[in-house]
Order: structure tokens, then C-alpha cells, then sequence
């Protein structure tokens, strides 16, 4: 590797320490944790812009370039929804909002945001700030196929450790986090309270581990990194999490498409997947495959609270189409539109997109579209062969996985998880560029 690119790996490395803090502290769930999360990305960007000097940033393509725009402009737009409209704006913005101000105002002309509630649309405005950070610090400071290779292979040892200790941890049956944590009313698994939420961590991690394995030059090393997806994947069937098992899946299929579509005809990568999920499978029957069978089976679709919930959020959504219900302010709405026969307190919709659309309305739904878009054209771009291609399809097959997941949970609102798909976002825009742009020369 290039010893002007050492600082940059070292600012990769420190962000990937900063994900693996995340993760271990409940996935940063707590005020604590949060903050201290957000702190570390604002200073190591910090860190980053001041030590590098007169160092050129890599070179960006226009996909890439439309895709900070639309960052910037979906900042821009969070903000808006916290700033005070006159009520004549607001109604004609957002009508709905409009009448539950006048309904619980006293003013007589009184400053009515977007935002149901502004304090939680300004929490989430930081909490974009920090992915949008740690997003671009990924994406710059990898320059070459060892760096990303490196922090791959690090994400890797860990999910590996990761799934160890949640094996264990469930095997000595506490029902504790860390064997001492008490979590009331949880499901806890690993260091996560809800077992859903292990699963949507490993899950992204899982096709790291196989397209590092797939681009091991020893046989030694192929075997290694594959025992260690191996060990990750069968962490993941034991949280007993159906969305995350249907996502692996998904993952999965989708890593092979890939391959396909790039012809990728080796027969040793076919007889490696092939030979990866046999073995999974074995692990399982000699595990005991009866509690995952009976979690499919025992399903009953009529009897699922979150449709009835996913009904109601997009009921909600027709009042606030346009602008949405402000960022974070689900909890605020939904009781509104409370459907019958369901009990509880609900603060996520356990859909993500739902979630997204009501608190964001089809003008912010319209920028996560278009980012997405710039992705999928930035990601077509540069080599497709070789080990960057299977890395570049590894890459896109983690964020489908997670994906998929969300359509049945509310992963990306757990700040461990929305860190690593950030993070995998950065790796995938970065692994699109190597071969595709030559490296600038310092100044």
C-alpha cells in the first residue's frame, strides 16, 4: 500500500473501532452511548479534515457528486421541517399539521413547524448528520483494494467473535446481556435487547465474510474466512429471527445473481456457496433445527400486530403525504390513528419504509429514492472482475439482506445498525472507484 494512503487506513480503521463500540454498547441505544457515538464520528471527521492537509480528495464521479447533493438537500429539508411556518404557510403545506396545531394551540399566531414535535426531528437531524459523516469518511479514506480488504477482514474476526458470545451467552440460558444486564420484557440475544436487531447486524456482516472468503488466494484462508461466516450465519438462524433468516436468504441470492450477471463461472466459487450452505445446514440439524422450523410454523398471519400497525402508519401517511409528520415524530402520530384490537405502546412502525414515508412525506421519500438511484449508477461504474467485483457484490448483497430485513423491523432506527450500513455504503461507493479513477498525486 502507498504510504501517502496510511492516514487515510488509519482514519478507516479508528471509524470501524467506533462501529464496534456501537455495537457492544447495546447497540448505542442508550443516551449515553448515542452521544458518545456521535461525538467520536463529529471529532474523527474533525481529525480527518485537519490532517489532510494538502491532500487532494479522491476523484469523484458525477453519480457520486449527486449523491452528496442529495445528502445536503435531504439535511436541508430535516431542517425545514423544524422551522416555524405562519399558520396561512403551514396550511397549505401541510394541512393536516395545520389542524392539529390550531386544535391544541392557545396563540393566536402562533410558530407552526412541519414537525409535530421539532425536538425530535432536530435528534434526528443529528443522528443524519453523523451517518452522512461516517458515510463519507468510508468512502474517502479507502483509496485501494488492500485498504477495503483490511476492513473487511477486521468486520470479519469480529461478527466472528460476535456470534461466539451470543452463542454462548444464549446457551447458558440467563436470559442477561453480558450475563449481568437485566433487560425487562426483551428479547435479548448478543449485546442487542432484541434479538431481531443481532440478526439485522449479522446479517450484514455474513456476505462480508464470503466475499472475503471468495478472494483468499490460499485454500487455508478460503477455509478460515468461510468457518467464519459459517459461525455467523448459524448465530443468526439461532436468534430465531424469521426476518432476519428470510433476509439472509435474500443476501444470499442476490450475491449469486451477481455473480452470475458479471460471469463469474469458476467452478470452485459455485462448489464453495454450495458447500457454505451445506455445512450451514448441517450445523443446524446437529444444533437441533426443530425451534426454527416451529418459529416459521407456529406464524399466524392473522394474528400479526404489525399489520394492523402497518395499516395504520399508512393511513396516517394520507393525512401527511407531502411533507410528512416531521422526522422521529411516528410515536407522536400514530396514536392518532390507533387501529382496533391492538394494545400497547408503539415507537416504530416495524417497517422501516412505512416509518420513513409518514415522517418524511413523498418530497423527502422522493431524495432517499434518488440517492438510491445515484448508488445503483455509481456501483455499475469501474471493475466488475476479479476481486474488486466479488468485494463490490459481497458489498451489495450486505445491503440488501438488511433491506429486505426492514421491511418486517425497524433495524435502521438501532444506531449500531444504521452505522454499519453507512459504513458498508461507503465501502461499496469506494470499491466502485478503485480501477475506475486513477489515485491523485499529493500536492
Amino acid at each position: 500500500m502507498d504510504r501517502r494512503n496510511q492516514p487515510n487506513s488509519k482514519i478507516a480503521i479508528i471509524s470501524i473501532a467506533i462501529l464496534v463500540f456501537s455495537i457492544l454498547c447495546f447497540g448505542a441505544v442508550e443516551g449515553w452511548s448515542s452521544v458518545s457515538l456521535e461525538a467520536s464520528v463529529f471529532i474523527l471527521a474533525l481529525v480527518w479534515v485537519i490532517s489532510r492537509k494538502k491532500e487532494r480528495l479522491p476523484h469523484l464521479g458525477k453519480e457520486e457528486k449527486y449523491m452528496l447533493i442529495v445528502i445536503l438537500f435531504f439535511i436541508t429539508y430535516t431542517l425545514i421541517q423544524m422551522l416555524p411556518f405562519p399558520s396561512a404557510a403551514l396550511k397549505y403545506l401541510s394541512p393536516e399539521s395545520f389542524k392539529l396545531y390550531s386544535f391544541y394551540n392557545i396563540d393566536e399566531n402562533p410558530g407552526m413547524s412541519i414537525s409535530l414535535y421539532a425536538y425530535k426531528t432536530e435528534i434526528e437531524l443529528l443522528r443524519i448528520l453523523t451517518l452522512s459523516l461516517f458515510f463519507l469518511l468510508l468512502s474517502f479514506s479507502i483509496r485501494d483494494t488492500t485498504s477495503i480488504q483490511k476492513v473487511l477482514k477486521v468486520l470479519c474476526y469480529f461478527g466472528f467473535g460476535l456470534a461466539i458470545f451470543a452463542i454462548i451467552q444464549k446457551a447458558t440460558g440467563t436470559g442477561k446481556i453480558y450475563w449481568f444486564r437485566e433487560v425487562p420484557g426483551g428479547n435479548p440475544f448478543g449485546p442487542f435487547v432484541n434479538r431481531n436487531h443481532y440478526a439485522g447486524l449479522i446479517g450484514m456482516l455474513i456476505p462480508l465474510g464470503i466475499g472475503v472468503a471468495f478472494t483468499r488466494s490460499s485454500r487455508e484462508r478460503k477455509i478460515l474466512f468461510g468457518f467464519l461466516s459459517l459461525i455467523m450465519a448459524v448465530s443468526l438462524f439461532l436468534s430465531l429471527s424469521r426476518g432476519g433468516i428470510i433476509s439472509f436468504f435474500a443476501g444470499i441470492t442476490v450475491f449469486s445473481l451477481l455473480l452470475l450477471l458479471n460471469r463469474f463461472k469458476t467452478k470452485r466459487i459455485w462448489i464453495s456457496l454450495g458447500t457454505f450452505l451445506f455445512v450451514l445446514f448441517l450445523y443446524l440439524l446437529y444444533l437441533g433445527i426443530d425451534p426454527i422450523i416451529e418459529r416459521f410454523y407456529g406464524t399466524d398471519i392473522t394474528t400479526e400486530d404489525r399489520f394492523v400497525i402497518w395499516s395504520g402508519t399508512f393511513k396516517a401517511f394520507k393525512d401527511f403525504y407531502l411533507t410528512g409528520s416531521g422526522l422521529g415524530t411516528f410515536m407522536n402520530v400514530f396514536p392518532l390513528y390507533f387501529p382496533e384490537g391492538i394494545h400497547g405502546l408503539y415507537d416504530h412502525a416495524h417497517n422501516d419504509y412505512l416509518e420513513f414515508i409518514l415522517e418524511a412525506g413523498i418530497i423527502g421519500s422522493a431524495l432517499l429514492i434518488l440517492f438510491f438511484i445515484f448508488f445503483i449508477k455509481c456501483m455499475k461504474r469501474g471493475s466488475w472482475s476479479g476481486d474488486n467485483g466479488i468485494i463490490k457484490a459481497s458489498l451489495i448483497s450486505s445491503i440488501t439482506t438488511i433491506a429486505v430485513h426492514s421491511i418486517f423491523d425497524f433495524n435502521l432506527h438501532i444506531p449500531s445498525n444504521a452505522l454499519m450500513l453507512s459504513a458498508i455504503f461507503g465501502m461499496a461507493v469506494a470499491s466502485s472507484r478503485i480501477g475506475h479513477y486513477k489515485e491523485p498525486r499529493d500536492l
